[in-house]
């Protein structure tokens, strides 16, 4: 399982300190895809040992009453935090940025094509890392 960021500032000073991309998984509780997203694909890539202390992987949930903790110490809804990203308004979305909170490649918004999911989703965090990295 991965697990869930809800301190951007604890997540973003990790990133940053091993040049590393945050891939985070945008989800809800009732959303089957996003445990399929995980169940398979995320779980399969963290087994594999391939991106261990390469890659800072997380979720942030988007149910009410969930909240993430800003660099400045303020507490906001993860909603709030989260509308740049997750603007097609489908779970899950993944989106790979750097430390400071730019995207790196391009989201991946739904689970549209389940058979190459897995190949789309660690070319886009070998991107990231690539980009990130130089």
């Amino acid at each position: 399982m991965m697990d869930k960021i809800d301190n951007w500032k604890a997540a973003t000073e990790s990133a940053r300190l091993g040049r590393k991309p945050l891939v985070i998984m945008i989800d809800q509780e009732d959303c089957p895809y996003c445990r399929i997203v995980e169940g398979e694909f995320f779980s399969a890539i963290l087994a594999s040992g391939e991106f261990d202390g390469k890659v800072i992987f997380g979720k942030i949930s988007l149910d009410a009453g969930e909240f993430i903790t800003l660099p400045d110490g303020n507490r906001v809804p993860t909603w709030d935090f989260l509308q740049p990203f997750f603007t097609a308004g489908l779970t899950p979305t993944v989106i790979f940025l750097d430390p400071d909170g730019n995207e790196l490649v391009e989201r991946m918004v739904g689970l549209s094509t389940p058979d190459f999911y897995g190949f789309y989703l660690e070319r886009s965090i070998r991107k990231a890392r690539a980009l990130l990295n130089g």
